[in-house]
């Protein structure tokens, strides 16, 4: 969700020079920051189902000596579990944990196989937080990748950009998807409960990407194939 806490107040202010080591070094000067999510749970939440607590924002940036070269970064950094921030560094730095973002999993495999349809990942970072950080220990992830064309309809959080389109336009969307669906990577749904054994139904691979809004939530097992009342 979007974050209410300072997490970053240091380091991002625009105009910063980030360094990354991997594949190759490079340098990357931050130009304005673009949104900011916290994930924080509760010291309950990561012992019984292992939920780390992190916070995450995404940037404009480019190449100081190209400025012309932009690309977007994004910063993972572990935070403090929830009622734990003033703990004292000790405390908060027996949480330090490592983690590799499935973004970065993905953008490096994908790079990697020279993939054409997907952005090249240019640069990235894995360090820990020093005994001044949130988390002494902690992770402190950094990846940088280039701007495609197109705007961005969805992501794990919903579908908000594609529900600001036009009808017309919405309906071109869900055409091309079950045109192209065998090269879609990922799913994310908040409006079926469990999963369906299989997408038979077009209704349902569209609702499944949250490009039609049932009228209320849906049992995949109990649905009637009614969609009269679904939001188009």
């Amino acid at each position: 969700m979007t974050s209410s806490l300072p997490w970053f107040r240091k380091g991002t202010d625009p105009g910063t020079i980030i360094t990354l080591d991997k594949p190759l070094s490079s340098r990357w000067k931050i130009l304005k920051k673009l949104n900011e999510y916290d994930d924080q749970a509760t010291v309950e939440q990561n012992k019984a189902y292992g939920f780390r607590s992190f916070a995450s924002a995404k940037f404009l940036c480019c190449d100081p000596q190209r400025r012309a070269t932009k690309a977007f970064m994004r910063l993972y950094i572990q935070v403090p579990h929830r009622t734990t921030e003033m703990d004292d560094a000790d405390t908060r730095g027996q949480q330090a944990t490592s983690w590799t973002p499935q973004e970065l999993a993905s953008l490096l495999d994908l790079t990697e196989k020279g993939s054409n349809i997907t952005p090249k990942l240019l640069g990235y970072k894995i360090s820990t937080q020093d005994r001044s950080g949130l988390v002494p220990g902690g992770f402190i992830i950094w990846l940088v990748w280039e701007i495609v064309p197109g705007l961005r309809l969805g992501d794990g959080d919903g579908a908000g950009p594609f529900w600001g389109l036009e009808s017309h336009e919405r309906q071109q969307v869900r055409v091309s998807l079950l045109n192209a669906l065998v090269y879609f990577i990922g799913r994310f749904s908040k409006t079926m409960e469990g999963e369906p054994r299989r997408l038979a139904e077009p209704a349902q691979r569209i609702a499944t990407f949250e490009l039609a809004l049932p009228d209320a939530p849906v049992r995949w097992k109990d649905w009637d194939k009614d969609t009269s009342r679904w939001k188009w």
